[in-house]
């Protein structure tokens, strides 16, 4: 007899908001209210959302005694034709294939050996089963400002009481106006975002210019030191003028000075570095696979053996929102949302 188990699934999905697949996992359903996308313009019905957990292997009997009671069969035979299923799931799932759940979502193993749930758009809330969105478009209405004067009714009861008229405030609202405020508010921030710019740039020529400065300034007094020496041992006849060597050795360190500057301005201009972890892992193999994935697709790998296998990616960056650019790649890459930064 060849039962449906998934179809099984799909039914008591509506009926309950926790299922549990024998020595496989369990479904848990969490309900969400009524939802309005003010951009689409459309309601979305009330459903509920599943969620995969393969930690919950516990029977509860619900999908056992449904199998049984539906087909007329025994309980020990209801849980071998499930066992039997499970076993055929995990199997393809040790083979990397996708296992389709009609209805209710796919499942699938990432490279951790976890297992990965995809829900389908079924909703499983029995109450709202069915119902589209519902779509729907903002009602424009135009304010219309009478020029008349708004007059009270006068007080009968005194021949010499009077309201006097109303006159409405000349200062009336004007979306013009407001539109003109809103552009000429735009166009002084645009002017101080780049007035802030030139400054940043004309400050980091200046630290520049003042460090190359200062190295030329030490290579000159360096120069002139032996010079100065001369000098004053001019009117000692015995004493002994500088050195050819030490002239020669003073040239060979101003020019290592200046070498290093050059190879710091360099450095600066390389931008920093960055090393992104993306996993600490407990076996091996698992922190070979994900070393060869990063490499296939084209990172420089950081691997470090501390408490188990940390992977990840080092890379050099201008700006700070280049470090956020490439969690969002590796975490599509590697189906990771716990990526870190260890340096930047």
């Amino acid at each position: 007899m060849q039962i449906d188990i998934p179809a099984h699934i799909e039914k008591l999905l509506f009926l309950h908001d926790a299922l549990i697949i024998p020595g496989f996992g369990g479904f848990t359903a969490t309900r969400t209210p009524a939802s309005a996308d003010y951009v689409g313009g459309s309601v979305a019905p009330p459903a509920k959302t599943l969620a995969f957990s393969e930690n919950l292997t516990v029977d509860d009997g619900i999908l056992v005694g449904d199998v049984a009671q539906t087909h007329g069969i025994a309980l020990d035979d209801a849980r071998k034709t499930i066992a039997d299923f499970v076993e055929k799931m995990q199997a393809l799932l040790q083979q990397r294939e996708i296992v389709t759940l009609p209805g209710v979502g796919r499942l699938y193993r990432n490279y951790v050996q976890k297992i990965q749930f995809l829900p389908d758009s079924t909703n499983f809330n029995a109450s709202s089963y069915g119902l589209p969105p519902l779509q729907f478009s903002p009602i424009a209405r135009s304010r219309e400002v009478s020029d008349k004067p708004v007059t009270e009714p006068v007080n009968t009861t005194s021949p010499t009481a009077s309201v006097p008229a109303y006159t409405p405030p000349e200062d009336s609202y004007s979306p013009e106006a407001r539109s003109g405020r809103s552009r000429w508010g735009l166009a002084l921030g645009i002017l101080f975002l780049f007035a802030s710019l030139s400054i940043g740039i004309w400050y980091w020529q200046q630290k520049k210019k003042q460090a190359l400065q200062a190295q030329r300034n030490n290579t000159e007094q360096t120069d002139t030191a032996p010079e100065k020496e001369e000098k004053k041992a001019a009117p000692v006849p015995d004493k002994p003028k500088a050195s050819p060597e030490s002239t020669q050795t003073a040239q060979e360190s101003a020019n290592e000075k200046m070498e290093a500057a050059r190879d710091l301005v360099a450095k600066e201009a390389a931008g920093r570095e960055c090393i992104l972890i993306i996993a600490t892992l407990r076996e091996k193999n698992n922190a070979d696979r994900l070393v060869k994935m990063l490499k296939a697709d084209g990172h420089e790998v950081y691997f470090l053996e501390k408490n188990g296998y940390q992977v990840g990616v080092r890379f050099k960056y201008q700006k700070v929102s280049e470090i956020q650019e490439t969690i969002n790649i590796l975490s599509k890459l590697t189906g990771e949302d716990q990526i870190w930064i260890k340096k930047k």
